[in-house]
């Protein structure tokens, strides 16, 4: 795996989400809580969506424009009209208090 620093932790509080670009694929960075983070593509496999304007519930991200819901754990899709999977990047919290991707598995 070859982690990236994308975000500083205190940037993305605990529910919250936050669109960052990582070499050139936007992600949405998603803070699940104090310890848990995810990343996902931003694109909602519905309709081509930006993500980064939706909304987070624990580990649940919903898109904006009409509502799909997907997992950030795994990609998959909750809710319609989502039907299908999203990208996720593994995420991790550092010990020095950013957030990290493995930018070797970036969509």
């Amino acid at each position: 795996m070859s982690w990236t620093k994308v975000v500083r932790a205190t940037e993305v509080p605990a529910g919250t989400i936050k669109a960052v670009a990582v070499d050139g694929s936007p992600l949405v960075i998603c803070r699940v809580s104090e310890g848990e983070a995810f990343a996902v593509e931003d694109c909602c496999s519905h309709d081509d969506a930006p993500l980064a304007g939706g909304s987070l519930s624990d580990h649940v991200i919903e898109c904006p424009r009409h509502g799909g819901q997907f997992d950030v754990r795994t990609g998959q899709p909750v809710r319609m009209p989502a039907a299908s999977a999203i990208d996720t990047v593994p995420a991790q919290l550092t010990e020095d208090g950013w957030i990290a991707v493995d930018a070797e598995q970036l969509p």
